[in-house]
């Protein structure tokens, strides 16, 4: 290839990828057959496009083995949607870290997939000073390059001279779950909130937003939060951009000329500043439960499974994830062998998947259910043994290894046995039974009872769990739920709460930081109340809907975005609250407007039944759900993280009415990164400010 110029700014190959002038063969993201796309998830999308348009492209165009060289940013995308066997079908026999020295392969064609940042282009040009693969170099980036960035290969003669395709493959966030992803913008959150003037991050999550929507192939109509000016910015910023990318001819949308068979979809933009409680609540479904309490990171986590038996003496309380230079030995223990195993909890996970939206509670139980079946059909005369005893967990997972087939799904079925163990270990350690309720009727104003308590006594309560926590992370948590739950803490009860959670400085920079970057009121200075207040006793703030249907009492808190993807679904979002950007088409969105912003969230209903056991079931059963999906698509994306329990509302959501919801942010976040987000804007906070003082004292 004797020249990699791009073609112009304007024409870009299909699905967005910018192609040079001789390769004019590249692949196309287009479907073949019209309609192919519909049924298949984001995750799948990506999977397709990297496959066929990258790996696959460079196969049928270089006959021999290839070298994949990839940086931290495009490994991470890549490893989202596509496994390592997939990419040696297609002749990539080794993958390489293009930040570490590494070996030539003179005799091997070149595959770079890389971010389209300034670091990873350096990295790239300095390969060519002495270059380390064969004449055939394909290259791609997750995204839009930049223009100066452009214009450092195209200064690279020893790169031009082998360059065989030069394309953006518009992957650049990743597909975490099949409707789910996000844009790996861990550090987003201070530089969305903390800033002076006008910042590049609007840019940056425009530029991954055009990343969906041309993986989905779609042209939505946007609409954002209108108490958001950040919302605001990047929908007016993506709208500019969207329309830009429109001038490729390459690229089509549902909804067009040609795609009539499916409607436009929606794009909503929501700010994290709006709900800051639901990222703090315990959820006790399992995948929240997981990544909140158990040491997971990028989906995987470590296990320590035995190979024997245990003895009948074995302490079921001694299977933690605890460090085992702290764990005290059982006082007759059998002999194991314990072997530590990393598994990824992950949509090749079947079981991981099915459960990962369930109440801890039902997981454990079926899980119970399914390994007794099959220890009931084995045929080894292991399941006559204690016939008509009930087995332990324990037990269970011992008797499971014990069988002789189905050795996969034995496994996978002890694993997970073993993880939710471990979650109900530390659900136990940690007091959250009560914990939870406390945190339930703050969020909810109303007991599993349906009776509003007095402010007073719900005060009382926080103080006493305040003084009986040792954690001081988790006492800021209680006591930020606490303020944001209640709109802020009236003065009279501050200086107690504030001893009881032992408030450090820190702690103090962190609220003055709150109140002034997030909106968050502190001190509640209203007067709270009716004229009959001193009479009758204030009440307990209630701000939260209500789960009527919820069949655990300590989760009948429903997150703000549940019924904001309700109203979207049935296409009358308050269109006041949720402005367009552009003028919708007719029978989406109404004035009335059913639901409100997150901010001025409706009452809800009492629990139905009254007063029930915080963890019974109720005798409901899930009907039938339709696998078929009706009118476009909802997207939302959620500035500055989206949580566990919210990523499954929107699954419960899509299942309920029928319309596909893809749901993504700049991060998924559990709690504890929440507050981490939280205690970064102190810093930040505290850097501007010194800046600005430093400019003051030059002027």
């Amino acid at each position: 290839m004797s020249s990699a110029r791009p073609s112009s700014r304007g024409s870009r190959s299909s699905g967005g990828a910018r192609k040079s002038k001789k390769s004019s063969t590249a692949p196309s993201a287009k479907a073949s057959k019209k309609g192919s796309q519909e049924v298949a998830g984001l995750r799948t999308l990506v999977q397709q496009r990297l496959l066929k348009n990258v790996f696959s492209y460079c196969a049928d165009n270089f006959d021999g083995w290839m070298v994949l060289i990839v940086d931290k940013k495009s490994m991470r995308a890549i490893s989202s949607a596509v496994g390592m066997y997939d990419i040696m079908e297609r002749n990539v026999t080794i993958v390489e870290d293009i930040e570490k020295v590494r070996a030539p392969f003179r005799d091997m064609g070149a595959i770079y997939v890389l971010a389209p940042t300034e670091e990873s282009v350096n990295r790239l040009i300095a390969d060519f000073e002495k270059p380390l693969y064969g004449n055939s170099v394909f290259l791609f980036f997750l995204g839009r390059i930049p223009e100066k960035q452009l214009e450092k290969i195209k200064a690279c003669r020893p790169l031009l001279k082998r360059l065989k395709a030069l394309n953006e493959a518009n992957v650049d966030f990743l597909a975490k779950e099949l409707r789910a992803y996000h844009f790996d913008m861990r550090r987003a959150f201070k530089d969305v909130y903390v800033r002076s003037g006008r910042s590049k991050i609007e840019y940056r999550m425009a530029e991954k937003l055009i990343s969906i929507c041309s993986t989905l192939n779609e042209y939505p109509h946007i609409r954002y939060a209108k108490d958001s000016p950040t919302a605001q910015a990047l929908a007016k910023t993506l709208d500019v951009k969207l329309n830009q990318f429109l001038n490729n001819p390459d690229f089509w949308f549902h909804g067009d000329a040609g795609h009539t068979d499916r409607e436009r979809a929606t794009l909503l933009i929501l700010d994290r500043k709006d709900d800051c409680l639901t990222p703090l609540m315990h959820d006790f479904t399992y995948q929240s439960m997981v990544n909140d309490l158990l040491p997971i990171k990028d989906d995987k986590i470590t296990l320590t499974q035995e190979s024997v038996e245990m003895d009948d003496d074995y302490d079921e309380d001694y299977d933690s994830d605890e460090d085992d230079s702290e764990r005290k030995e059982p006082d007759k223990p059998a002999v194991v062998d314990k072997n530590a195993k990393d598994i990824l909890l992950n949509e090749n996970d079947n079981v991981w998947v099915e459960l990962r939206g369930k109440h801890i509670a039902e997981v454990i139980s079926t899980l119970s259910d399914r390994c007794r079946e099959m220890v009931n059909s084995d045929t080894s005369g292991f399941s006559n043994k204690d016939k008509g005893k009930t087995m332990s967990l324990s037990q269970v997972a011992s008797a499971l290894k014990a069988l002789p087939e189905y050795r996969e799904v034995m496994d996978k079925l002890s694993q997970h046995m073993q993880l939710a163990h471990e979650c109900m270990g530390e659900f136990n350690k940690r007091g959250l039974i009560e914990l939870s309720e406390l945190e339930q009727t703050l969020a909810t104003g109303q007991t599993e009872d349906g009776a509003k308590p007095k402010l007073e006594d719900m005060m009382e309560q926080v103080k006493v769990q305040l003084k009986s926590m040792k954690d001081p992370k988790a006492r800021f948590r209680l006591l930020l739920i606490t303020i944001i739950s209640q709109g802020g803490i009236k003065e009279e009860y501050k200086t107690s709460l504030w001893s009881a959670a032992q408030v450090n400085r820190d702690q103090e920079k962190l609220f003055n930081v709150l109140s002034e970057t997030m909106d968050i009121p502190i001190i509640n200075t209203g007067s709270g109340g009716s004229r009959f207040s001193n009479i009758m006793g204030s009440r307990v703030k209630s701000g939260a809907n209500i789960d009527t249907e919820s069949e655990f009492a300590n989760s009948r808190y429903v997150p703000p975005l549940k019924p904001i993807l309700e109203a979207v679904a049935a296409n009358n979002l308050d269109v006041e609250e949720y402005p367009p950007v552009r003028d919708l088409p007719q029978g989406h969105g109404s004035g009335a407007g059913t639901v409100t912003s997150a901010r001025k969230r409706t009452e809800g209903s009492a629990r139905k039944g009254g007063a029930t056991k915080r963890w019974q079931r109720s005798n409901q059963t899930e009907g039938n759900k339709d696998e078929s999906y009706q009118g476009g698509r909802v997207i939302v994306f959620m500035i500055g993280g989206i949580s566990y329990a919210e990523l499954r509302v929107a699954r419960e959501v899509m299942a309920k009415a029928s319309r596909e919801v893809v749901a993504g942010s700049t991060i998924f976040s559990n709690p504890n990164d929440f507050l981490d987000d939280l205690r970064r804007l102190v810093k930040s906070s505290s850097s501007r400010d010194s800046t600005r003082e430093s400019t003051k004292e030059r002027e």
